[in-house]
């Protein structure tokens, strides 16, 4: 309660009355105290999700460190980049791997999981993780990415991702590809650029079983090729056609090597959506 009061006074100066009013401010003492209330979850809040995104950007990093060293293999420059968000609360679930299987072919797959946060991320170490164990199957990249699917679909809770795989034979230069909903890899051969003709395969976890189209591509000497996800080149204003358009004139421009290549593609990267990178690069020596 709040209570005012002031005295009448006579012409003498004697008391004569008290007159006052008073007022019941129940309701504003218990909005203070839910506002109270309200001020110190909202601190505890933004205190877990800070934790939250720190530990995120840590797990991304122990699986893709942002530089690595090159994979060697007789024959071939290998070359990978990882530029994580700028903001940590947009972590997302971007991965990249170039590793020699059993059968000394070159697996080369970048993937891209939907969403952002912690959830994405964990999602990221699962799938990247399935691959390399698929992987040492022997089997092709179309089959690799109809069993990643059932991962994603069956062994994950509600995780949609893209993916492009590929395998490269040293000995018979070839590269056999797929892809799951992503962006085509680039060939540069000379000082042209183009995409790969796209096969067909939609993007994992969607349904819960699915075919994947395989291609073969016969690389040159002289050849790189680039994979890579849509956080280089996506724009908020304009097509992905029109993005990919602008990666390929950047693409030709002459490069001294593939490193420099690749730190010149993201230094001129004009993607504006604030989102992971993963850029791998091959060139056939």
């Amino acid at each position: 309660m709040r209570v005012i009061a002031e005295p009448v006074l006579d012409t003498d100066g004697r008391l004569l009355a008290v007159r006052g009013a008073y007022q019941d401010i129940s309701s504003q003492h218990w909005t203070e105290v839910a506002l109270a209330a309200t001020r110190d979850q909202l601190a505890h809040t933004e205190q877990q999700a800070a934790e939250s995104n720190r530990l995120t950007l840590q797990l991304q990093h122990a699986i893709m460190p942002p530089t690595e060293a090159p994979l060697s293999s007789p024959g071939l420059q290998i070359a990978v980049r990882y530029r994580p968000a700028e903001s940590e609360s947009m972590v997302g679930g971007d991965w990249y791997d170039a590793v020699t299987l059993p059968s000394k072919q070159i697996m080369l797959c970048v993937g891209d999981v939907a969403g952002h946060g912690i959830e994405a991320a964990t999602s990221m170490v699962v799938l990247r993780n399935a691959m390399r164990g698929l992987a040492v199957t022997g089997a092709g990249p179309a089959q690799l990415l109809s069993w990643l699917n059932i991962v994603a679909h069956h062994l994950t809770t509600h995780v949609t991702a893209t993916a492009v795989c590929g395998l490269y034979d040293p000995e018979r230069h070839t590269l056999r590809w797929a892809r799951a909903g992503h962006l085509p890899p680039v060939l540069l051969r000379g000082q042209q650029a183009e995409p790969l003709p796209p096969a067909g395969g939609i993007l994992l976890g969607a349904l819960a079983d699915t075919e994947y189209e395989e291609q073969e591509l016969r690389l040159e000497t002289g050849d790189t090729l680039l994979m890579y996800t849509d956080g280089l080149v996506e724009r908020r204003d304009e097509a992905v056609q029109d993005s990919l358009a602008r990666l390929l004139t950047t693409a030709g421009s002459p490069a001294a090597d593939l490193e420099k290549q690749l730190d010149g593609l993201l230094t001129h990267s004009a993607s504006d959506t604030d989102d992971d990178t993963c850029l791998i690069g091959v060139r056939v020596l």
